[in-house]
């Protein structure tokens, strides 16, 4: 009895601290503001189903019916900087003007000319049918003097009276630790999110979605796609691996693909709330595999030069495809933007992880300004606003919170005994899925001898088909890491002869893992 009751003491603190310790915080960043009385929404009329996406957002985040804008722009993707000038910035200029949404400091100057020394408007939701690109009007410019733009990055500094159309901005809230509210170096920055994607079904989705994850937590896995790569590319690897860090510290089970390709066709990647990679011009792999589905409120980027320049088509690119398979928001480019002035994930994710919003954390993430960004999905979306709850919910969602609070320990518990407190939790609950957690916590740290007998001993657990298929794979994953090949062949070909995993999709990621590594 006193064994059992020493475990429902670990059992409990472990939860206490998933339920309560990282509420604090967001409590603290929930009393700072709230976005929804401080935000505009533009709508293109001419747009079929733009209107009503607008008023469909409004409603669900309470944005006030005035602030809801309609501007007749053109239907097609790309705009010029005529077209852009005269149908976006300058009436959204008047508009914010007449409302009194600015203070400005004339100095005797017209009301459109002057200064803006406060705004009562901090963030710009543009709905699908605005167009996102601003096209080029000058041929061949030198490099970083282009004049074409997204046009979510030109409207954050729709404050300006006069801004250069060539090249990017610095932009001042780049790097900073607070939410905006709190930001006093650029009063009339707009942080711009776009409600975009395929079809106007997704769109409704995504902020569907986000409210979802608001209300009842995102709890899940990370997934890591490095692209090994160097040299002048080395600076997209070391935000991979410090996003890593961040997720470890913060308690989400990680899987980590070290592999130039991207991750292989059907490689099982369950319960997926956080997906960072490079560096194909199309979804590919893993990911594009149609029984590949991201879990609700989920957020993904790919690193590529265009990936959001066709952000409405489903299948090309990068954008529109992982909207297509669930992704609540997502982040790219609309032309060329050189990797340095991209968003760097580093920062994203540690601000997403302290509370920030979709459009905090994406603009401090981003170096540059009236350049080629774009952020889609909800900007008002807050992934980990709730890392608790008042209950302790499903299984899988207990499974979670548990492997969170023993992690989030780390600073007081040496690493043994993190595990040591997860591996007992495991036992105790016959649960597969958190030994699972504490082999890829191995796995992420080099032990690799560590992750393969946590891994083995979660798979005699397992309790479908689909796990075994799975946890089978990354032992075979870590064995040919290590330079053991027949090893990892052994165990491949022991699980395709097994008859209750034919039906399952990895087991096609078995089949060529299994020729990788010459079986």
């Amino acid at each position: 009895m006193k064994c059992f009751r020493a475990l429902w003491l670990v059992i409990r603190h472990c939860l206490l601290l998933a339920l309560t310790l990282p509420n604090l915080s967001h409590a603290q960043f929930a009393q700072e503001w709230e976005p929804a009385t401080e935000t505009v929404v533009v709508y293109n009329p001419k747009f079929p189903g733009s209107e009503a996406l607008a008023k469909h957002y409004a409603t669900k985040r309470k944005i006030p019916a005035d602030r809801v804008i309609g501007l007749d722009c053109p239907v097609t993707d790309s705009m010029s900087r005529m077209e852009f000038n005269q149908q976006l910035r300058e009436p959204l200029r008047k508009i914010f003007a007449a409302k009194k949404w600015w203070t400005l400091d004339t100095d005797g100057k017209s009301a459109s000319a002057g200064s803006v020394t406060h705004s009562n408007i901090r963030v710009l939701a543009l709905m699908r049918g605005v167009p996102f690109q601003v096209r080029r009007d000058r041929d061949a410019p030198p490099p970083q003097k282009e004049d074409e733009a997204s046009v979510d990055a030109e409207l954050t500094v729709l404050a300006m009276n006069a801004p250069p159309t060539e090249g990017a901005l610095k932009n001042p809230y780049f790097g900073a630790s607070v939410r905006l509210p709190r930001f006093t170096k650029a009063p009339g920055l707009l942080l711009v999110g776009r409600l975009d994607g395929p079809s106007d079904d997704i769109v409704r989705r995504m902020i569907d979605d986000a409210l979802f994850a608001e209300e009842n937590g995102l709890h899940g896995r990370a997934v890591i796609d490095l692209a090994l790569k160097s040299g002048g590319f080395q600076e997209g690897e070391d935000w991979l691996t410090a996003s890593a860090a961040t997720f470890q510290r913060h308690g989400i089970p990680l899987y980590i693909d070290r592999h130039e390709l991207v991750l292989r066709d059907h490689w099982p990647l369950p319960d997926t709330i956080l997906y960072f990679g490079w560096y194909t011009m199309d979804a590919a792999g893993a990911v594009a595999s149609p029984e590949f589905q991201f879990k609700r409120g989920a957020v993904a980027c790919h690193i590529h030069s265009f990936s959001a320049s066709v952000m409405r088509d489903p299948k090309q690119h990068w954008t529109g495809p992982l909207l297509v398979k669930g992704a609540a928001a997502t982040f790219g480019n609309v032309f060329e933007p050189y990797l340095s002035l991209t968003v760097h994930f580093d920062l994203l994710n540690k601000r997403l992880l302290e509370g920030f919003t979709i459009a905090e954390a994406a603009w401090s993430a981003t170096p540059a300004l009236s350049w080629m960004s774009v952020v889609i999905g909800d900007p008002l979306y807050r992934p980990f606003a709730k890392t608790g709850g008042s209950s302790l919910g499903s299984d899988d969602v207990r499974d979670y919170l548990l492997y969170q609070g023993a992690a989030r320990r780390s600073p007081l518990d040496p690493d043994a005994a993190i595990k040591t407190t997860i591996t007992t939790l495991a036992e105790r609950r016959k649960s597969s899925r958190l030994l699972e957690f504490t082999g890829l916590l191995s796995a992420l740290q080099g032990k690799h001898a560590e992750a393969i007998d946590l891994l083995d001993h979660a798979e005699a657990l397992a309790p479908t088909p689909a796990d075994r298929v799975r946890l089978r794979l990354y032992r075979a994953e870590l064995f040919r890491r290590d330079a053991k090949p027949q090893t990892a062949a052994d165990l491949l070909r022991d699980l395709l002869s097994d008859d209750t995993v034919q039906a399952e999709p990895a087991r096609a990621a078995a089949e060529s893992l299994l020729r990788d590594v010459g079986g």
